[in-house]
């Protein structure tokens, strides 16, 4: 059977997503505090890389979660920008090498050549596919290094939620904070090493429709319990549009606006459970 297309953003403007992926066989791999100590910095370093800013993340034994901000602007990234990259990623003698390859070819009179190598590394840019990619390839030549392991590291490719700002994205922040307690590694998100950030942080800004008015923090980080499975998440027009957008990528599948409890709407396989049902 066919994959659904992945939704992401391909034009100018902003965007949201929530993107896990699990050890293949849910092994627990990551068990040892320097092994999530070495991810976090990998999933950073490909996002510094790739133009991303990550709003939340936690790595677990068994799979990681990362909600970012993705902006695609209308002009190329500069070369300047993409050697600052290249040396945040792998460090500054590639970059050197990089620089010095281009004023060769350069000299050399093969701007088209150039040219080409360019677009390449700007195609790595701001899509969190490429963002992944970077990311797992970097890890996974760590990990099996230091650790011996032979094999297919991760269960198959990455799930993605495109996500609406506002509450929605408070939602789902909220959602990766928690991870820790509901595993039982702490009882206060807080006092997870391996998480974003020390305390959840506050609703991000963003209107609220009138219809729906506001979700008390409180209620959001006692409640939410469970997101996943769908492929949008956020206010009905929001869903709408996007799987609109998506089309004919659907093929068979039902996908439509559903609401999720009194939170939101998302498109299709999307469940939500709350900690006290």
């Amino acid at each position: 059977m066919a994959r659904t297309a992945r939704m992401k953003l391909t034009g100018e403007g902003t965007a949201y997503y929530h993107l896990m992926s699990r050890t293949n066989d849910r092994r627990f791999l990551f068990e040892k505090g320097r092994v999530k100590t070495e991810l976090v910095a990998a999933l950073r370093r490909a996002a510094a890389f790739s133009g991303i800013e990550l709003k939340a993340l936690v790595a677990m034994d068994n799979h990681f979660h990362v909600i970012c901000k993705v902006v695609r602007g209308a002009g190329p990234v500069p070369a300047d920008e993409i050697l600052r990259r290249v040396a945040t990623l792998k460090g500054s003698r590639a970059a050197d090498r990089l620089a010095e390859r281009w004023r060769a070819l350069e000299k050399a009179g093969h701007y088209a050549e150039r040219d080409a190598e360019l677009n390449r590394w700007r195609a790595r840019m701001n899509d969190i596919s490429a963002m992944m990619k970077t990311f797992k390839e970097q890890f996974n030549i760590w990990f099996k290094r230091e650790h011996g392991y032979c094999g297919s590291l991760w269960s198959g490719r990455f799930a993605s939620t495109l996500i609406e700002d506002g509450r929605y994205l408070a939602t789902c922040m909220r959602y990766v904070a928690l991870n820790p307690v509901r595993a039982r590694l702490v009882t206060q998100a807080k006092d997870y090493r391996w998480s974003w950030t020390a305390e959840p942080p506050p609703c991000p800004a963003g209107p609220v429709p009138a219809d729906e008015g506001p979700v008390p923090a409180v209620a959001l980080l006692k409640r939410v319990a469970q997101i996943g499975g769908g492929k949008v998440f956020g206010s009905r027009e929001f869903v709408a549009r996007w799987v609109v957008n998506l089309g004919a990528c659907l093929r068979s599948r039902a996908a439509g606006p559903v609401p999720v409890g009194e939170w939101a709407y998302a498109s299709h396989g999307w469940r939500l459970a709350k900690a006290d049902a």
